[in-house]
């Protein structure tokens, strides 16, 4: 008794084109989701930070690209003294919520900067509870060694935001809490779209995918 000898039939024509044609209209709405996505940028920030003795000597400088924007936050270049949030009944705020948080800014200083941690309460309470002290800036390190994200906080003026890494928000604090003066300068960086996914090349990838497989099959 014979095997039954069995025949690899090729997919119709007509199904293919029905899948590219579904393909192409997913790939056209999702470039027009991704052209408003990709209106978000990021704008990077280059922070210098100038460590000065009693006499207003430098003694130690330091410098980070990995600063970044906030979303709301005026584009400028900033420079000022550094104040982090003083003492409570002997108990610091570093996240800059309680609503006992104060600074202790020097008379005719002009410009100042908030160093504030990251968590806690929203980036906008941050930057409005250091505007009531009449901050030019404020620079929020992450409260994690992630890397830096794009802060919202609509709402808060003028004030610039800029948010730098762990490590450099609290080396930089390390010299304030020796009552040393560090003066922090911000300028702005390259600007970067925002790296989200775009669903049209997933299309196109699985496209590329279904193609070889029908020619195969018609081989």
């Amino acid at each position: 008794m014979m095997s039954p000898k069995w025949t690899r039939l090729p997919v119709p024509v007509a199904l293919v084109s029905m899948v590219l044609v579904l393909a192409l209209s997913q790939a056209v709405a999702g470039a027009r989701s991704d052209r408003t996505m990709s209106l978000e940028e990021y704008v990077g920030a280059t922070v210098n930070a100038t460590v000065l003795d009693a006499k207003g000597h430098a003694v130690h400088t330091m410098s980070s690209d990995d600063g970044k924007y906030g979303q709301n936050s005026p584009k400028l270049d900033i420079r000022g003294v550094v104040i982090a949030p003083a003492p409570h009944h002997g108990v610091v705020d570093r996240q800059g919520c309680d609503p006992n948080t104060r600074f202790l800014v020097p008379p005719r200083t002009v410009t100042w900067v908030a160093l504030l941690q990251r968590g806690n309460c929203t980036f906008k309470e941050k930057i409005l509870k250091a505007s009531a002290f009449n901050a030019t800036a404020v620079l929020i390190y992450n409260n994690s060694t992630e890397n830096t994200v794009m802060m919202g906080h609509e709402g808060t003026g003028d004030t610039v935001a800029v948010m730098i890494m762990e490590s450099y928000g609290k080396e930089i604090l390390a010299h304030l809490e020796r009552n040393l003066t560090v003066v922090a300068t911000m300028m702005v960086g390259q600007r970067s779209a925002n790296k989200n996914i775009n669903r049209g090349s997933l299309v196109f990838v699985s496209i590329s995918f279904i193609v070889p497989a029908q020619r195969e099959q018609e081989h």
